[in-house]
């Protein structure tokens, strides 16, 4: 498997990302469309927008990340939010999408950023190294409760978000 940057002729991923969240009951079809219109966004980073091919070069994995404000009382510091990440279901539970992250994660560092937000499954995430934002003392703009576990945030260095509190407004 090789995983590398995304192409603009590499974008009809639409239906590998369709295939990815079509059995995922809280996804409400237009994930592919977010895809898209990300892609159009000053927030989309080209050198984190990855895809995964076989060894025949078929594309059977696609993450992107780009860039989300942390609102704080200084100000707005710019880190990351994962979404989407995708696998082709016949590839599921091989590695595929720890490896994209892992790999993105490193690019994200050498890149200067220090945190990658997400919202999702806990039980799924936490394996990954990510944690309740809350924890961090960020939290998401809808959280009224400020203890969702459904907003994640990793640290990619250590003490990243140390002495920062804020909200982050993710999808």
């Amino acid at each position: 498997m090789t995983i590398r940057q995304e192409k603009p002729s590499d974008y009809k991923v639409y239906e590998l990302v369709k295939l990815s969240f079509a059995a995922n009951t809280d996804d409400d079809g237009t994930t592919p469309d977010y895809l898209n219109e990300l892609r159009n966004k000053n927030t989309f980073i080209p050198e984190l927008s990855l895809v995964a091919e076989n060894d025949d070069g078929k594309i059977i994995g696609q993450i992107v990340l780009y860039k989300t404000d942390i609102t704080t009382l200084n100000g707005k510091l710019t880190e990351l939010l994962l979404s989407p990440i995708s696998v082709h279901p016949d590839y599921f539970r091989r590695g595929i999408a720890r490896a994209m992250i892992n790999e993105s994660f490193h690019i994200s560092k050498e890149l200067g950023y220090k945190a990658v937000f997400l919202c999702g499954a806990l039980e799924l995430y936490k394996k990954l190294g990510f944690a309740p934002s809350f924890e961090y003392n960020t939290f998401h703009i809808s959280d009224d409760s400020k203890k969702a576990q459904w907003s994640m945030v990793c640290e990619l260095t250590e003490n990243g978000l140390k002495e920062i509190s804020g909200t982050v407004d993710t999808v």
